[in-house]
């Protein structure tokens, strides 16, 4: 009985123990599995972006003269305005899918009236659904700034604001907008990369998709591959300075054209398109350049078609490779002065300079001999600083225009013949050059930068041009955009600021999925202001011209010494 009793107690103690290891071990499990899944939890964080205003692109179905553009200019005293309690409505082509999660709106006179509204969010233009219904409470009505606004999290392309009139009348007036999207994103597991770097693309901070493998390229290692549609390479890098950078990536594929995106902070800044390598591991080294800007930033491949490889990317100083305004160590020159104009012609003249006589006594050329030494006082001359373009009224000028002009005209990189460029790609054509325009003629009007395309359909795409008085030479103009984009597309001409004659202004034109705009840039180069975005204008054998193109003063004479335009241009640059 009493061995029974301890052979019982016995094995009573033995179940105790064993159901207390297993309840510490099980509950172990369960606190090591939460930290685990906290941990998991706090890899993955929701960002938000404020979308720049030159990824979207803004329409409307009415407006009285304030155009939608006005709502992404970064300015409260310009606006999009339209009347009508129902049926009218501003439009934002985000330009891809994203999870929109907040809206921000400044209202036109917001501080002393109620505007009535809904936001709806679509993937097409056609299937928008209400996310925001404020048709019957509206904005606060205490405040001229930017109201905030929180939306359901919402996948969609395209995001519409609805207007209702406000509490005082039928108009619907917004000056400014803002658009927020959220992202999930890993958080970088290391330090930054400083630029200028080679990055193994191994070495990412987060990727989707993608698979490493042993490569026989040069150095050994892996490299990274299975890439798919969607798939996506991540980098932290900073960046010391805003600037264009030449960026090398080392590329593999078997039969497919290897193409991504880069983007940094979820903004695209460039594409990539490179032929088949026909072999997994025969590669090649791609180049691009890319302008970034300063500071800690994430750099994302993402692929926009699969089926390639990538062993490893680089960015170097855009100095290391060949500039496409290369500097000739002429400065004295007015062609030295702007890097020798390599890439340029100047459309000027010849003869002697003889004002009131036909013509002035010139001829008009088409591409000036010997640019590189050429100076001539009363045409294209140098302080030392700034080249100066010049053109009187009555000055000859080329066949297909009336205007006469001291102009540079884009060429091909070696300056061997004319360039045509297609502007309806996703590749971006920029030109960049610091200006100033110092003298209007009788017209007032002069156009100191412009796309132009190659068939008469299209014509001046662009002309970015001002307007002041007559023979004005001091004081404030107006900064007017022309030609196809705004007389065609828009129905006339467009007034988009004011400068003042004699300022230096530092600007970029650019060219992408048919879409031009005008950027204001600041002393680093850096794009601070969108001041133009156009219609779509889809012109597919395009170059760019700058200098000083009078205009309306087609057939007439010179009133005097002081009928003429004159333009400064200290620095241009075109990338393509």
């Amino acid at each position: 009985m009493k061995d029974r009793f301890f052979k019982s107690f016995s094995l009573f103690n033995f179940f105790v123990v064993i159901t207390l290891f297993l309840n510490v071990s099980c509950s172990n499990e369960l606190e090591n599995l939460e930290d685990v899944t906290q941990k998991q939890e706090e890899n993955f964080v929701m960002a938000q972006r404020l979308l720049n205003s030159n990824e979207i692109t803004v329409t409307a179905n009415g407006d009285d003269g304030n155009k939608p553009i006005n709502t992404l200019d970064g300015d409260l005293k310009t606006r999009w305005s339209s009347k009508g309690r129902t049926g009218k409505y501003i439009t934002y082509d985000l330009g891809q899918k994203m999870k929109v999660d907040e809206i921000k709106i400044a209202w036109f006179k917001g501080n002393e009236r109620i505007s009535y509204f809904q936001v709806a969010i679509g993937n097409t233009t056609s299937s928008f659904q209400t996310v925001l219904n404020r048709k019957t409470t509206g904005s606060s009505g205490s405040t001229l700034n930017l109201e905030k606004y929180e939306l359901p999290d919402t996948e969609g392309r395209y995001v519409r604001i609805r207007g209702f009139g406000n509490s005082s009348n039928d108009w619907n007036s917004i000056t400014e907008v803002q658009i927020l999207t959220t992202e999930q994103t890993t958080p970088p597991t290391g330090n930054a990369v400083v630029v200028p770097a080679k990055i193994e693309a191994e070495n990412y901070t987060n990727q989707q998709g993608t698979k490493t493998e042993n490569t026989s390229d040069t150095g050994g290692g892996i490299n990274v591959g299975y890439i798919d549609t969607g798939d996506f390479l991540e980098y932290e890098i900073d960046v010391p300075a805003t600037k264009d950078y030449n960026f090398e990536f080392r590329v593999a594929s078997l039969n497919k054209t290897i193409r991504f995106d880069v983007l940094s902070n979820g903004n695209k800044l460039s594409s990539i398109s490179k032929e088949s390598t026909f072999g997994w591991q025969n590669w090649i080294t791609t180049k691009k350049t890319i302008r970034l800007n300063q500071g800690k930033q994430t750099l994302r491949l993402l692929a926009t078609d699969g089926g390639w490889n990538i062993n490893w990317l680089e960015i170097k100083e855009a100095s290391t490779n060949p500039d496409p305004n290369p500097d000739p160590g002429n400065s004295g020159t007015p062609a030295g002065v702007l890097g020798g104009l390599v890439n340029w012609k100047l459309n000027g003249y010849s003869g002697t300079f003889n004002l009131g006589a036909s013509n002035n006594g010139l001829t008009y050329v088409d591409k000036t001999p010997n640019l590189s030494t050429f100076s001539n006082p009363n045409w294209f001359y140098t302080d030392g600083t700034w080249t100066f373009f010049k053109a009187y009224t009555g000055n000859p000028t080329s066949s297909g225009s009336g205007n006469p002009r001291s102009e540079l005209r884009e060429l091909t990189t070696n300056g061997n013949a004319n360039i045509y460029w297609d502007g309806t790609t996703s590749k971006e054509h920029r030109m960049i050059w610091k200006v100033r325009v110092d003298h209007l003629p009788q017209s007032g009007k002069v156009c100191f930068g412009q796309i132009h395309d190659k068939t008469d359909k299209f014509d001046d795409v662009i002309r970015v041009q001002c307007q002041g008085d007559p023979f004005q030479s001091s004081g404030d103009i107006k900064l007017r955009i022309n030609g196809y984009v705004t007389e065609v597309l828009e129905g006339g001409g467009k007034t988009v600021g004011t400068i003042t004659l004699g300022q230096e202004l530092y600007y970029e034109l650019t060219y992408q999925n048919s879409i031009v705009k005008l950027y204001e840039l600041n002393s680093s180069g850096n794009r601070v202001k969108t001041i133009y975005t156009s219609k779509s204008a889809p012109a597919k054998e395009n170059y760019f011209k700058a200098g000083c193109y009078l205009q309306s003063v087609k057939g007439k004479t010179a009133t005097g010494s002081n009928d003429f335009g004159l333009v400064g241009i200290k620095e241009i640059k075109v990338f393509h």
